[in-house]
């Protein structure tokens, strides 16, 4: 996952506005796409035209501003293969509209789809990987989003299928995890396979106040990307913007048991950045600060 944005509001010499992409088994995923973005992609040198799918986290100009630009440039570089979006309901009207009003023709196809605001649902189902959607506390409605792997299944040990005469019924049930009978006896799974690789999410919250709903569907997370906008000794703000304190992020991440947090969405009010990450350590030890055209890999 590669940070491109990671500022709050509007642009700065400092930071831009929130967009990521992210990476999932050779899948180009965008998140979120505030102005300037295609600059940051072209920047750190992404091959945006792969982009597969683009999620939008709500209607917030610092969440949106980017896409119609970055669709029309595909456009101008000669994409041919479809682009799927996914974000509020008012997300199409919106970029369909920039479009006309600039004389944008779009020559290859762009689906929109409207994620639900009231409950988690499965947005994107590949063969590898899955995409949530799920509400978070804002002033408009708005979405966070968890990337997930698939289970694999139990892979089987070089040249063990010919030394034990395994057949079709006992690799499946092998591969399911299963322990067989063989030759009169139970054999353990772990005779014949090495257990599959630990399946890896990354969970991205931005833009909420504290939710328990929120610790709910991250819980368990690899990495959780939420937002920080604030300092603990603002907080009367954050709760009247409806946004989070460096310590509700670290709230959600200890209660979500994820393995580590990555702050962001940073308040231009602040020039120095080591309170909040201080302020997040003391609640969530293993925290640290989002730096723009920095790529975290989950292991």
């Amino acid at each position: 996952m590669t940070i491109l944005g990671c500022g709050a509001a509007a642009p700065t010499p400092s930071f831009l506005t929130t967009s990521q992409l992210v990476n999932i088994h050779n899948n180009l995923i965008l998140i979120d796409c505030g102005e300037g973005t295609q600059l940051t992609l072209r920047k750190n040198k992404a091959k945006f035209q792969r982009i597969k799918s683009i999620l939008i986290s709500h209607m917030h100009a610092d969440h949106t501003m980017g896409l119609p630009g970055l669709i029309a440039s595909m456009n101008l570089l000669g994409r041919k293969s479809d682009l799927d979006i996914y974000g509020p309901e008012e997300l199409e009207q919106m970029v369909r509209k920039v479009w006309h009003l600039t004389g944008t023709h779009i020559e290859f196809e762009v689906h929109f789809y409207v994620t639900c605001i009231n409950a988690p649902s499965i947005i994107i189902d590949e063969s590898s990987y899955t995409v949530k959607s799920f509400p978070t506390k804002h002033r408009i409605p708005t979405c966070g989003f968890v990337i997930s792997e698939k289970k694999d299944a139990y892979k089987l040990k070089p040249n063990i299928r010919k030394r034990y005469r395994l057949n079709h019924l006992e690799i499946r049930k092998l591969k399911r995890g299963e322990d067989i009978e063989k030759d009169g006896e139970l054999q353990v799974n772990s005779k014949f396979c090495n257990p599959p690789d630990s399946e890896r999410s990354y969970a991205f919250v931005s833009d909420t106040s504290y939710s328990q709903k929120v610790v709910n569907e991250v819980a368990n997370c690899t990495l959780l990307y939420h937002e920080a906008t604030f300092e603990k000794r603002d907080d009367k703000i954050a709760k009247k913007t409806l946004h989070s304190t460096s310590e509700d992020a670290a709230r959600v991440a200890k209660e979500a048991n994820v393995g580590s947090l990555l702050i962001g969405h940073f308040s231009n009010r602040y020039r120095d950045l080591s309170t909040l990450l201080n302020e997040t350590k003391e609640v969530f030890k293993n925290s640290e600060l989002s730096q723009e055209g920095k790529t975290y890999s989950l292991n």
